[in-house]
């Protein structure tokens, strides 16, 4: 199932995928004991954040995860964990709502080609190396989490994490979840957020482009996808 939910007022548009993923989680604790939530950084999904903090839900069986991170410690200001740290979990936890633990952050170390990527996929292992549901924002150039079009990261057969440090888009050093594991999830919510946005959209609705060209459309492999923008 594909949808497309446009909505022109930003801020209206960000409210309703909270309010989505939100039912998504809801739908799919129905039917499991617990859910993982595999999310991204940035300033559209800080608000998402912002927006759930106030919904009504068993929290405690909610695990994330960081779809993609950039190659610095948990509390380096262009943390996306840090940003699901301040603007969710922390809030959350403290008023008991959620444990801490129930947020996995990827944790850097030294070790050359590793970066900390296995480490994180043993993390991800002991809650069945799969996601549920994923949230997505796609860039510029049709990307998700750090898989760009044209680049190796797209073609990467790895199922798991992978690291680089030749970012298409800087700064350099990134770990990205693979597509396989991004394909594990039963639902995708993916927005294209804002103008700059608008040739990365009109590719992901054009049937002559690839997933390799436009990597954002791998969701339209998931069983249940919903596509949020303020481009209609």
């Amino acid at each position: 199932m594909h949808t497309t939910i446009s909505e022109k007022d930003q801020d209206r548009l960000l409210q309703r995928a909270a309010l989505l993923l939100c039912d998504k989680i809801r739908a799919a604790l129905a039917e499991r004991t617990q859910v993982n939530v595999a999310v991204p950084g940035g300033r559209s999904v800080m608000k998402i954040f912002q927006v759930m903090q106030g919904q009504d839900l068993d929290w405690q069986r909610v695990h994330f995860f960081i779809i993609d991170e950039r190659l610095v410690p948990i509390d380096h200001p262009d943390s996306n964990y840090k940003l699901l740290l301040e603007n969710f979990i922390e809030p959350l936890a403290q008023a008991g709502r959620i444990p801490f633990g129930n947020a996995h952050p990827f944790l850097l170390n030294l070790i050359p080609g590793d970066r900390g990527a296995r480490h994180y996929e043993r993390v991800l292992a002991e809650q069945g190396l799969r996601y549920d549901i994923i949230l997505l924002s796609s860039g510029e150039d049709g990307h998700v989490g750090a898989l760009y079009p044209g680049h190796h990261s797209i073609h990467d057969n790895h199922h798991g994490f992978i690291v680089m440090d030749d970012s298409p888009k800087p700064p350099p050093a990134r770990m990205t979840s693979s597509l396989s594991l991004m394909q594990t999830a039963d639902v995708a919510i993916l927005l294209f957020v804002g103008e700059a946005k608008r040739e990365a959209y009109d590719k992901f609705k054009d049937a002559r482009y690839a997933i390799a060209d436009c990597p954002a459309k791998f969701v339209l492999q998931i069983k249940d996808a919903t596509v949020l923008t303020d481009l209609a």
